[in-house]
C-alpha cells in the first residue's frame, strides 16, 4: 500500500497516510492530523534508486541497471 505525503496549508504540519489507489483517488486521508484542517496539499519527497554499478564488468563502457545481471543480489 502506498504512503503519500501530506503538508497543512494552516499549521505547517506534514504527516504521511498509508492509503490504497482507490482511497486515496476517493479523497480520504486528507485531514490534518495536528489540527484538523482540510487545506491540505500532497508533499513531494526524494525517492532513493539503486542502480547496477558501472566499475563492475569490462572497459566496454556498457552500463547495465536495474534487476538485470549487474542490478541486485
Amino acid at each position: 500500500m502506498p504512503s503519500y505525503d501530506f503538508v497543512c496549508q494552516d499549521c505547517d504540519a506534514t504527516y504521511e497516510v498509508r492509503l490504497s489507489m482507490s482511497a486515496y483517488s476517493d479523497g480520504e486521508g486528507r485531514e490534518c492530523q495536528a489540527c484538523g484542517s482540510t487545506r491540505v496539499e500532497r508533499a513531494f519527497t526524494a525517492v532513493n534508486v539503486i542502480t547496477g554499478s558501472s566499475s563492475r564488468g569490462g572497459s566496454s563502457g556498457s552500463h547495465r541497471a536495474g534487476c538485470g545481471s549487474g542490478g541486485f543480489t
